[in-house]
């Protein structure tokens, strides 16, 4: 396998199940309609920030996947955190870019805001712009990081250790006696290297 392959998928989307998906979620549903009421801050502020910054890449890539039947791969995670973090950028160092953010967010949260605050209409999302929340953009990479993790052993072709901490020797490999043999079982070579030894 290549850097290119994807991360297979039991069902379409799920990677927004990701614990690191999830947590941001909910941060992000907490502080702004628990939190921020309850004890407005700089912190609250920043952390909104941080937690949305961490999900919406997810979001996208899940959004990808359902519609285009595209499962993830860390190029396409790259490119939603890549997009994130330049709306991010935009919507607080530019007052049209802020507007517009403002009132879509504001129509697709609406149907959270029903369940959770009991909104009778659409409310525009209030934005402050603060160039130093520029910095959250930081978390984009979690997508990044995670795809990474989930296709690493997939880049290096490791095989699981055993329950003595060694690895099962692959269907093909061949027998050989002594020190030799343990070594060769943590290797996997391309079928005509296998070809090659046996005669």
């Amino acid at each position: 396998m290549t850097r290119r392959d994807v991360v297979r998928s039991s069902v379409r989307g799920d990677l927004l199940l990701h614990p690191v998906a999830l947590v941001s979620l909910a941060v992000l549903l907490v502080n702004d309609h628990v939190l921020k009421a309850a004890t407005p801050s700089w912190v609250t502020g920043k952390l909104s920030d941080v937690a949305g910054m961490a999900f919406f890449p997810f979001l996208l890539l899940a959004v990808r996947e359902v519609l285009l039947r595209r499962t993830p791969t860390l190029r396409s995670a790259m490119g939603a955190s890549t997009l994130t973090a330049v709306v991010f950028a935009a919507v607080k160092l530019s007052t049209v870019a802020r507007e517009l953010y403002s009132g879509v967010v504001g129509v697709l949260r609406y149907p959270i805001d029903v369940l959770v605050a009991g909104a009778s209409s659409p409310v525009p999302v209030a934005i402050a712009p603060d160039a130093t929340d520029v910095v959250a953009v930081l978390a984009c990479a979690a997508v990044v990081i995670v795809l990474a993790d989930s296709t690493a052993g997939s880049f290096l072709n490791i095989t699981p250790l055993t329950s003595t901490g060694a690895r099962p020797p692959q269907p093909g490999t061949p027998k050989i006696k002594g020190f030799r043999s343990r070594w060769w079982s943590t290797v996997r070579l391309p079928s005509r290297a296998r070809w090659a030894m046996r005669r």
